[in-house]
């Protein structure tokens, strides 16, 4: 069993400041989706939030919620936030405005991860990376400490220091899963075009 983590503590900007965790698909809100998605595989799914504004507008949700120690400062801070108070051996982390999160491109990533021994296992589709929707051993915490200390808050930063397996798209597509779990949304016009897509 692994942790689930939903990054949600993000400005939303190119969404005109909103909270894209709260925008509305198809009757439930998007971080719904995402946690829905991920129970499956998860003992438990925890939000990290930037503000107690933030969790208070997701408490009615039923879903956990971890402030970011060092909010602003991008997902690898509150990364390093959700592994200081993880207890599981390994974290599913995904972002609150990816809708089409898959718990079995999960399971993949995970037995990935344990089959080459590696620190985490992240997707690579479309020729790009995906560390927002990849499985990380608990481990990594001490690299994103060492990051963070040394000024470094990206994500590319942290995965040159660890250990990691590249999963590609083929695999995935051999395995049957759809790559559409690493899409987020940024936009008005993919927030249209996802409701779109859930039938919405």
């Amino acid at each position: 069993m692994i942790g689930g983590i939903i990054l949600a503590g993000g400005q939303g900007r190119r969404m005109g400041g909103l909270m894209k965790a709260l925008l509305p698909i198809g009757g439930k809100f998007m971080i719904e989706h995402v946690r829905n998605n991920m129970l499956p595989l998860c003992g438990s799914v925890t939000a990290v939030v930037a503000s107690e504004e933030q969790a208070k507008l997701l408490s009615g949700l039923k879903l956990p919620c971890l402030i970011d120690t060092a909010p602003g400062q991008g997902p690898l801070a509150a990364l390093h936030t959700a592994f200081e108070y993880n207890c599981y051996s390994a974290l599913w982390v995904t972002a609150c405005d990816m809708p089409f999160v898959s718990d079995k491109a999960a399971a993949f990533l995970q037995h990935q991860m344990e089959e080459s021994g590696s620190l985490a296992a992240v997707p690579e589709v479309n020729g790009q990376l995906h560390p927002l929707h990849a499985v990380y051993r608990a481990e990594c915490l001490k690299q994103v400490e060492l990051c963070l200390q040394e000024g470094d808050y990206s994500m590319k930063g942290f995965l040159k220091r660890i250990n990691y397996v590249r999963v590609s798209e083929e695999k995935f597509q051999t395995a049957g899963i759809e790559l559409s779990f690493v899409d987020n949304i940024n936009t008005p016009g993919q927030y249209e075009e996802a409701k779109i897509r859930k039938g919405v």
